[in-house]
């Protein structure tokens, strides 16, 4: 996948809702077994503000959306769609288990989350040496463990954009370079 998807329709709102919500479902039924027949009740009018927000003219980049790393546009897509807080109910246990089943706005923490991945992977990154522009490319997809995961979804059950944008944003730049040595930028220290 990758971030045309998410931000398909630039400024057009009704164009980013149709690409967002083709992709939750579709990438609903991947991540959970079609054997399960899990059905994702969505808020659409809250689903709506966050095709809204990626629709925003003010992307918290100083540079604008075009410019931003797929970094920022991912934790700008998983903020927003875990602040707003689209998918109702919660998942299953026997999905997501008994540690991540009792927080509240898993389900949302949880498909955010993978949906940002999956676009983080193969994402192009350019870095900028002297006058030369090198392209580095994220080849291996993100992974981490269940403990993790865990911590993860409670840390940011209650997102707020302009509060965990930028922190989400490392958070999965780190994540990426940990596998993805080559794409990192140098180490200072």
């Amino acid at each position: 996948m990758s971030f045309n998807i998410l931000y398909q329709g630039g400024n057009d709102v009704n164009a980013n809702l149709v690409s967002i919500a083709v992709y939750v479902d579709s990438f609903a039924k991947k991540l959970f077994a079609e054997e399960l027949k899990i059905k994702l009740q969505i808020d659409a009018a809250r689903l709506t503000s966050v095709a809204a927000a990626l629709a925003r003219p003010d992307f918290p980049h100083v540079d604008g959306l075009e410019k931003a790393s797929p970094f920022k546009k991912a934790a700008n897509f998983f903020v927003w769609f875990v602040s707003e807080r689209p998918i109702i109910d919660s998942l299953p246990e026997q999905i997501v288990g008994k540690e991540i089943s009792g927080i509240p706005n898993h389900q949302n923490v949880i498909l955010a989350y993978y949906m940002s991945v999956d676009c983080l992977h193969k994402a192009k990154l350019y870095h900028k040496t002297g006058d030369q522009e090198e392209e580095r490319i994220l080849d291996t997809k993100i992974k981490v463990s269940y403990h993790f995961l865990c911590d993860f979804v409670e840390a940011f059950s209650s997102a707020v954009p302009a509060y965990h944008f930028k922190i989400v944003s490392l958070l999965f730049e780190q994540l990426a370079y940990k596998d993805n040595r080559n794409a990192a930028y140098p180490e200072i220290f």
